[in-house]
């Protein structure tokens, strides 16, 4: 399996997984890693499979050194993860997962409704805490500026893609509010 190969590979300790088309309870089985997913909750009547989900793949070894629990998970698309380290409870970070349905599919959300809830999460899960966010945005944000000029101190992104659409416009301006806020 490309995933498991991916995984060995790249020698990862936490991967993000978007599009997991999982449903109901089950999970993906890596050796040596613990899943926490999120899977749809309901499927379209004529789907061959399920569609959208997410989770994180956590080594093991981490899972020995950390406490990790699923910290949120009542936002389907949403997943954040606690790992409290287990010496020392003030040693903490969160990762987020996100999976944004294409904007013309037919399970797409309020994008606004989506990044206002996901920026709400962002205040109210970490709890000042540092944390990692990854994902399928389905957000083409062409060339636009996705930071603070002046602020941010980044490289210079190699944009490959010059396609735009409206998720694209939602999201430069969520990353720009997180930019503000933290």
């Amino acid at each position: 399996m490309f995933l498991i190969s991916c995984v060995k590979h790249y020698n990862l300790d936490i991967l993000g997984l978007a599009e997991t088309h999982l449903t109901g309870d089950k999970v993906i089985s890596v050796e040596g890693y613990q899943w926490f997913g999120l899977n749809r909750k309901h499927i379209h009547v004529r789907a061959k499979s399920g569609s959208g989900g997410v989770g994180i793949l956590v080594r093991n070894s981490i899972c020995n050194e950390f406490d990790v629990t699923i910290a949120d998970n009542d936002t389907e698309g949403i997943l954040w993860i606690k790992l409290e380290n287990k010496t020392n409870a003030n040693n903490v970070l969160y990762v987020c997962v996100v999976y944004l349905p294409p904007e013309n599919s037919t399970r797409a959300v309020n994008v606004h409704e989506f990044f206002d809830n996901l920026m709400t999460k962002v205040y109210t899960v970490p709890q000042g805490n540092p944390f990692y966010m990854c994902g399928d945005w389905n957000s083409r944000c062409s060339d636009f500026v996705d930071s603070i000029t002046g602020i941010d101190n980044l490289p210079d992104r190699h944009v490959v893609d010059f396609q735009c659409n409206s998720y694209g416009k939602v999201f430069v301006n969520f990353l720009q509010m997180l930019a503000v806020v933290f």
